[in-house]
């Protein structure tokens, strides 16, 4: 192509460029194209809603628990459970010991695993079914020694409000070899205030209070 070819198709897409109509057409094409894009959203999210509900409907529990436990999909379960498992304990039970696993992090499958046991602990005791994966996490040298794990699992106990796991869990910690596993106890010590004086001299009752393992 000659530069007066080049030339004269740059001139044409310059003119064609302010040419209301040509602009026009060009509003016109992507507003269909947006409104094509939201119906197939919106056809997308109605067979999802239909999926959900129909695997709701059967046992759903063995399915996610090979799931997690292969590590494939894991966000995609929890994020299922987030949505659903305030309105399904049993299956949020049913999945307890693998959702227990996701929470000894501070990653975002972590994060969304203690939400889901936060939910469900608001109607449920949780206490008898934790007990035991709790324990055999802290008699587990290496995870004793993992920050992170360690953290995780404060936050949890934290989060549900079982105070009897977390004198367990701070007692743990403060035997751990990781001096950065120690610390977590410390900081989930109740900060200390000097006392109010109280009405008559006498010296007021101070309300229990600590700070949150660090995250």
């Amino acid at each position: 192509m000659s530069w007066f070819d080049n030339m004269m198709d740059k001139l044409e897409d310059v003119l064609e460029a302010g040419d209301p109509d040509r602009l026009w057409t060009d509003l016109l094409g992507a507003s269909h194209d947006v409104y094509v894009a939201e119906e197939a959203l919106r056809e997308a999210e109605e067979k999802l809603a239909a999926a959900r509900e129909r695997a709701l409907e059967g046992d759903l529990a063995p399915a996610l628990k090979k799931e997690m436990r292969r590590g494939r999909h894991t966000l995609s379960v929890l994020d299922l459970l987030r949505e659903v498992g305030g309105d399904h304990p049993d299956l949020v039970l049913a999945l307890l010991p693998e959702l227990y696993d996701c929470c000894l992090g501070v990653n975002k499958t972590s994060i969304w695993g203690r939400e889901i046991l936060r939910v469900l602990g608001r109607t449920t005791d949780l206490h008898d079914a934790l007990a035991p994966l709790v324990t055999g996490t802290l008699n587990d040298g290496d995870e004793l020694s993992d920050v992170f794990a360690m953290n995780g699992l404060g936050m949890l106990l934290d989060d549900i409000g079982d105070t009897r796991l977390l004198a367990r869990w701070r007692e743990a910690v403060r035997t751990s070899p990781d001096a950065d596993v120690r610390d977590l106890a410390d900081d989930d010590e109740p900060d200390e205030e000097t006392p109010e004086e109280a009405p008559g001299g006498t010296a007021g009752e101070q309300p229990p209070g600590g700070a949150r393992p660090r995250g």
